[in-house]
């Protein structure tokens, strides 16, 4: 950081250090307000995630799409109909010193995004939203079909957004400025693979859609007596499984991860969370399912709330189960989500603590298409 006015700034802007981060400690800070408008922004585009060959036939009007399906499922576990959400946000972080907590949200509003028109919200997942969900592979592919259009949405919006961290050090001491500038670093090379890696697996899951062909999709399916409280919709790359072995290197920039959708809801007579992969993921999503296939019926509720947590930020909670299970309970999930979020600027590591939550009637476990 030892730079000559006419010097490169050290941060890489390619801009002079006189024109970049001279006097940078001395600005006005980025205001909460500010930040938190670009965000809502950049997360709030309005485009179709269906196959591209299928654009043609998309209508005028961009709906909200629900990942977690709202009449069946969030209804559910509403009180006054709200449920409990993760609201990402400068405002947010700030009130609670750095940790996020969960917000009060109408389920009209709950676990949407700006995906889809409203003919292939309405055509293409009818399946999962107007039928009694019986475990078929058709089913199970369209839950991970739109839990990954949503990744794909939250990436790119990601990628757009990153432009305003390398201005959130503005008054910060140099220190600051410097741990600012390696996060907005690392977060955009991470932003650039995965960007990278969506030019990879979307045509995998636009494929199985288009020629309406689901016998390769492989699903593992934990079915409970009722609704789980906790309810989420996400893809991720699994790189441990449930014994804590690595499964693949994501610090690997170079590797094209192998993915896998996780969605949690209630299908209209029973509560269901679905594990669900394509064959070129087998290789992580196998090992993965055999560890959690390992976890007895009596230990598997915590087990997946924590995973559930600690795993995806699209999650919807209860807000009866959530005041029921306690202060310390609530606070080891929030770290769990905190870890999974990746909050930057150096707040410290905080030690996982374990999650006892009440347990849930499990009536059975199986594997669909594997």
């Amino acid at each position: 950081m030892k730079c000559g006015r006419n010097d490169p700034c050290w941060c890489g802007s390619g801009k002079k250090f006189k024109r970049c981060h001279l006097g940078r400690e001395s600005e006005e800070r980025a205001k909460p307000w500010e930040v938190t408008a670009e965000f809502r922004k950049d997360f709030s585009k309005k485009l179709c995630s269906a196959p591209e060959t299928l654009h043609d036939q998309c209508s005028g009007t961009i709906v909200a799409a629900h990942t977690v399906p709202r009449s069946g499922s969030l209804n559910r576990i509403a009180e006054n109909g709200h449920v409990l959400a993760f609201v990402p946000s400068f405002e947010n972080l700030t009130k609670h010193g750095g940790v996020l907590h969960p917000e009060l949200v109408g389920v009209r509003k709950a676990s949407t995004f700006s995906g889809f028109c409203s003919t292939h919200d309405d055509e293409l997942f009818g399946p999962v939203e107007k039928e009694i969900f019986t475990g078929n592979q058709k089913q199970c592919f369209l839950l991970a079909y739109r839990a990954y259009a949503r990744e794909i949405y939250t990436k790119r919006a990601a990628a757009q957004n990153s432009r305003l961290h390398t201005d959130l050090d503005r008054g910060r001491s140099p220190a600051m400025q410097e741990r600012i500038q390696a996060f907005a670093f690392l977060h955009g090379m991470g932003l650039q693979a995965a960007l990278r890696d969506i030019d990879h697996h979307k045509p995998r899951f636009d494929a199985p859609l288009l020629n309406d062909d689901f016998s390769e999709v492989r699903s593992y399916i934990i079915e409970l007596e009722d609704a789980p409280p906790v309810m989420c919709s996400g893809t991720y790359a699994p790189d441990r499984d449930f014994d804590g072995h690595r499964l693949q290197d994501m610090a690997e920039i170079s590797l094209i991860p192998n993915m896998l959708s996780v969605t949690s809801f209630y299908g209209g007579e029973a509560g269901q969370v679905v594990f669900t992969w394509l064959p070129e993921d087998d290789p992580a999503c196998v090992p993965l399912i055999e560890s959690l296939e390992r976890i007895s019926n009596q230990d598997l509720s915590s087990r997946l709330v924590a995973y559930l947590f600690e795993t995806f930020e699209n999650v919807h909670i209860s807000p009866p189960w959530w005041d029921s299970i306690g202060a310390r309970t609530q606070t080891a999930l929030l770290h769990r989500m905190m870890g999974e979020m990746g909050v930057p600027f150096g707040r410290p590591a905080l030690k996982k603590q374990e999650c006892k939550v009440p347990a849930w009637t499990i009536t059975r476990r199986y594997r669909v298409g594997c």
